[in-house]
């Protein structure tokens, strides 16, 4: 069940409608029910390993959360312990085949090479990750850890901390919520006409990005990542982009649609893209682009590590450790391995120059564009290793660039790129604070553009069908 299907949306119909007429614990209530019917709409085995995360984590908070209330330090043992049964859980789902293969490749065991196909002849096994696994992992180890720390430093009814994890807008692909941020909204949802109004208008751009955009971005290029020889090298350019505007718009429509429902049900979500294809430099990007995740690496990772209170070295390793991990967060392949790294290493490089205060292009306004068309080719650089499927893909892609390879045209490409500048248009004013604001300030221009959204959508679905197609990031 997605955003973008015909049930979801008469489900929440339904929640919306109930919702408004309930008191505060049948507004819980109501949201934990519609939570668990979403995710069991998956999986009923999967929703028992998720409860069972979410009862683990909650007992091992409330005992850190004891401790700080009557003076004693947490321990540390056991936030390690749960952490590691956290990563364990994750790992295990996300990571056992391509560890298990690759351990076979080295040490020339065949039947762990083929561990997948092995398995489900002679067991009738596969192990599948449990949708929405790498989010929720990351929301309860994060929640666990600030009740360590002592930033959430009262106890929480279940009821409150299950509305939490398991709000159903946002716990299968984020935005990563915080305790800090949502928690205090979580008994006083309001609704406001100003929130009603902002609410449909992200419901609707997440719609005509997710449909109009990143899907039929898809259906164009999706056959060119998977068997990439032949291709013109101006193919192979181009690519990238408008792989970057496929996710972009795939990710961020799916964050629109859950803040969006988050209005609707009078809370504030936090946005998640800010106009990441703007960015100057690989340093800004990183704060633009999947912020909730972004800044999750920064504050449980980086700066755990030492963050860059240490020699420039010890913060280069930092660095390079988290985006490591972060790259391979996004999948269990070789290749995201290496998106993380290269992005790290680009990251290192930058830190190196700023504190040496060493300046390779001078200010101004043209400087700037330069800097900004930097970024962005860096980063369509690093999306050959992310959308490819494996290292032999992203090597043709790239040899045929060098080579400036002559080939086949893709067909509808023109077509894939006319919808990447429409998603690098629509991504201009997550970047300026002052076009948002403007638009803010006319709710007249929001009810028209209301109007004008419901029957573009309406045309979309008319001409496309249900549109149902999973988002990128469930894979994740």
């Amino acid at each position: 069940m997605v955003f973008n299907s015909t049930i979801f949306v008469l489900l929440f119909l339904f929640v919306f409608i109930q919702y408004w007429f309930l008191p505060i614990r049948g507004k819980h209530t109501l949201i934990i029910i519609a939570s668990v019917l979403f995710y069991t709409w998956y999986s009923i085995p999967f929703f028992v390993l998720f409860v069972s995360v979410l009862i683990i984590n909650y007992i091992v908070a409330m005992k850190f959360v004891s401790q700080v209330e009557n003076g004693i330090q947490p321990t540390r043992q056991l936030l390690w312990l749960i952490v590691a049964i956290d990563l364990s859980i994750l790992g295990f789902f996300k990571y056992f085949y391509l560890f298990a293969s690759t351990a076979g490749s080295i040490f020339s065991v065949s039947y762990l090479v083929n561990i997948r196909a092995n398995l489900i002849h002679d067991f009738g096994l596969q192990i599948i990750l449990p949708i929405g696994i790498s989010f929720y992992i990351f929301q309860v180890i994060a929640f666990v850890v600030d009740c360590y720390r002592g930033v959430v430093n009262q106890k929480i009814y279940f009821r409150r901390f299950a509305v939490f994890i398991l709000f159903f807008p946002q716990f299968v692909a984020g935005p990563i919520l915080r305790a800090t941020d949502f928690l205090p909204q979580i008994d006083q949802p309001t609704l406001t006409a100003k929130r009603v109004r902002e609410g449909l208008l992200l419901l609707l751009l997440g719609a005509v990005k997710k449909i109009l955009i990143a899907d039929r971005i898809g259906a164009e290029i999706g056959a060119a990542w998977r068997s990439p020889a032949g291709y013109d090298a101006t193919v192979y350019l181009l690519l990238p982009a408008a792989f970057l505007g496929q996710i972009y718009a795939d990710f961020s429509g799916y964050t629109d649609m859950a803040r969006g429902m988050g209005k609707l049900l009078g809370y504030e979500l936090p946005e998640n893209f800010k106009g990441p294809f703007l960015a100057r430099s690989m340093s800004e990007l990183w704060t633009r682009w999947h912020v909730t995740l972004s800044s999750w690496l920064r504050d449980y990772i980086y700066i755990p590590l030492g963050g860059s209170r240490g020699s420039e070295f010890r913060t280069s390793v930092n660095l390079f450790i988290t985006m490591a991990l972060g790259g391979f967060w996004h999948g269990a392949t070789w290749n995201m391995l290496l998106w993380g790294i290269i992005i790290g290493v680009v990251l290192i490089f930058e830190r190196i120059l700023r504190v040496r205060k060493v300046r390779i292009l001078p200010e101004g306004k043209l400087f700037d564009t330069l800097r900004v068309a930097i970024t962005f080719g860096l980063f369509c650089f690093s999306a050959v290793f992310f959308a490819a499927p494996g290292l032999d893909q992203s090597s043709t892609i790239l040899k045929g660039i060098v080579t400036w390879q002559r080939g086949n045209p893709l067909p509808g490409f023109a077509s894939a790129f006319f919808l990447f500048v429409l998603a690098f248009l629509l991504n201009v004013p997550g970047y300026h604070e002052s076009i948002r604001q403007w638009i803010k300030q006319r709710p007249k221009l929001q009810t028209a553009s209301i109007s004008v959204g419901i029957f573009v959508v309406g045309f979309l679905i008319f001409l496309y069908g249900d549109a149902a197609g999973a988002f990128i990031y469930f894979a994740f």
